[in-house]
């Protein structure tokens, strides 16, 4: 990959902080406001931004789910600790316990229904009159 200008990269990062707005993105980094639009345009079809903004992604995503991984083994603790605490009220020991079952794939299945005999009957009632 070719070393991009710190200009580019900047344009890269503020492009992701500002949730991909180029012609912003342009302007932090110091593009023109006039020329914004085109020059953050012209970033995002060099290859050399789209792999660097890809890897920046990555590695992003890779940070945010170690960072998250952490906090689900803490968030894990303190339900479990909810759970198996016999002085807790049962109304918190359930819930705890509830939310455990829910996040390891235990959520019971949601179930909708539909009156939909209702719903043709209203419109061919409409069609009619």
């Amino acid at each position: 990959m070719a070393e991009l200008r710190p200009q580019a990269m900047i344009f890269v990062t503020e492009y992701i902080k500002n949730g991909n707005n180029a012609t912003q993105a342009a302007i932090a980094a110091g593009y023109s406001e006039k020329t914004a639009s085109s020059q953050g345009s012209r970033l995002l079809k060099s290859v050399e931004v789209q792999q660097f903004l890809n890897k920046t992604e990555q590695n992003l995503n890779r940070d945010l789910r170690q960072m998250f991984t952490e906090d689900a083994v803490k968030a894990y603790g303190v339900l479990k600790e909810i759970m198996d605490d016999p002085l807790a009220a049962h109304k918190d020991r359930l819930v705890a316990a509830r939310d455990l079952l829910d996040r390891a794939g235990y959520k019971p299945v949601e179930q909708i229904v539909a009156d939909v005999k209702t719903s043709f009957e209203d419109q061919l009632r409409e069609l009619i009159e």
